[in-house]
């Protein structure tokens, strides 16, 4: 079982994990004493542990052996991803995180169906944020995954446009290949991939993404759902990095 922590938590051989952490390992797993865990902190070691305390509210794990990041990509991915309606947006959130993105970043686009006022949306980023986590555990990261607060399309747009090698989905796109634009930053390191909501992008978007520095791309002739289609790209960013091969 794998667990987040800040290097704050540690100190000598020993994490100290309070709640929500000990709750679950307490209350939800009824972990032992002795039970074998990997901490991960946040400063780029994953850590073998054994429990040598539980408590309801606090958990004491005694390191064991330590290593640098096992399980992170070697290139950071950003998807920008337009809000959608109902699970789609959590769809998209776990398999992102599962297939290698580093963070995912909401934005609303002229035809997001979803609208949601600020209180819903911050009950709406509750839980892509547990979602996230669950994923990360689930895919043995080193690190969780964060989802950003929702920002606007132009905003987006201009933060996605700032990566070395940035990309907007588009599927009236006809010049440009993600292919070919993966071939063009071979050894860039960070790539932004920003995706559509269930209508796409109007062509005023991609014309604003264009002129501001935002590539429009293809991924192919066939049309993907909003959800589909940025978890496509980001497992053809892994596999063009090499980060699905054995040993990385």
């Amino acid at each position: 079982m794998r667990f987040f922590s800040s290097a704050s938590n540690r100190s000598g051989d020993e994490f100290v994990l309070l709640a929500p952490d000990a709750v679950h390992i307490s209350r939800v797993l009824r972990m032992k004493k002795g039970t074998a865990i990997v901490v991960c902190d946040d400063v780029g070691y994953e850590h073998d542990c054994v429990l040598s305390s539980v408590g309801k509210d606090r958990v004491v794990a005694h390191i064991v052996s330590s290593r640098p990041y096992s399980t992170e990509p070697s290139v950071e991915v950003t998807v920008f991803a337009a809000l959608s309606k109902g699970e789609r947006f959590d769809f998209l959130v776990q398999k992102c995180v599962e297939v290698g993105a580093s963070a995912i970043v909401p934005f609303l686009s002229e035809r997001c169906v979803a609208r949601p006022d600020e209180r819903d949306y911050e009950r709406k980023r509750a839980r892509f944020a547990r979602i996230a986590l669950e994923a990360s555990k689930q895919a043995l990261r080193s690190r969780p995954v964060q989802v950003s607060e929702i920002i606007g399309f132009e905003q987006a747009v201009r933060i996605a446009a700032g990566y070395p090698a940035s990309m907007l989905l588009y599927e009236h796109e006809n010049r440009r290949s993600l292919s070919g634009i993966l071939r063009q930053s071979d050894g860039c390191g960070r790539y932004a991939v920003m995706t559509g909501p269930e209508g796409g992008f109007t062509e005023e978007e991609a014309t604003f993404a264009r002129q501001n520095g935002l590539e429009p791309v293809s991924i192919g002739p066939r049309i993907l759902r909003c959800e589909t289609a940025p978890m496509a790209a980001v497992c053809a960013i892994m596999y063009h990095t090499g980060n699905y091969d054995i040993g990385v």
